[in-house]
């Protein structure tokens, strides 16, 4: 599972002040023509996202069509953490849909992923998230957990090994 975490890191303001371009004549007769600009920047902590449990695949059962592992309810999920400044508001998104591709072949499954997530370290407690850019609040330990699951179909799969990547963003708002 590849996790990328968007952050704005550094941001900087120009403020251009009395800039004037001089009259070439009038250089020669005017020393005190002044030029000065100002510049402030404000730095922002980063956001660090830790793998905390990987999500587990149980055996499959004889004739089972479908794997689904309920980000609310099941113990195979993967879990992650968001740490930051503490009472930080943040905005996370994902796509909800990746596809997986057999390691040894180009066949593909669609994994359709589901992420819950809550400011503490309860998941009977956590809410379930939609994919779109949604804003929540780090708790005043600048906390975030995320518990992630989803569901494949696997009635026509060919047995094999699927890899695929998932990506959640996560900044400052």
């Amino acid at each position: 599972m590849h996790i990328r975490t968007s952050i704005a890191i550094i941001t900087i303001t120009f403020f251009i002040l009395g800039f004037s371009v001089p009259d070439v004549q009038a250089q020669e007769d005017s020393s005190s023509d002044s030029y000065s600009i100002g510049v402030s920047a404000r730095v922002v902590q980063s956001i660090e996202m830790v793998t905390m449990r990987n999500m587990q695949f149980g055996p499959l059962q004889p004739g089972q069509n479908k794997i689904l592992i309920d980000p609310l309810l099941d113990s195979e999920t993967g879990k992650m953490i968001a740490t930051g400044n503490p009472n930080a508001r943040i905005r996370v998104s994902f796509l909800r849909e990746r596809i997986l591709t057999r390691t040894d072949g180009t066949e593909t499954l669609t994994f359709t992923y589901e992420i819950a997530g809550n400011d503490q370290d309860d998941q009977s407690s956590a809410e379930l998230l939609q994919s779109d850019n949604r804003n929540l609040d780090l708790n005043e330990e600048g906390e975030y957990y995320f518990w992630i699951g989803g569901q494949v179909n696997i009635e026509d799969a060919t047995p094999g090994n699927y890899n695929g990547d998932f990506t959640i963003e996560v900044e400052y708002i």
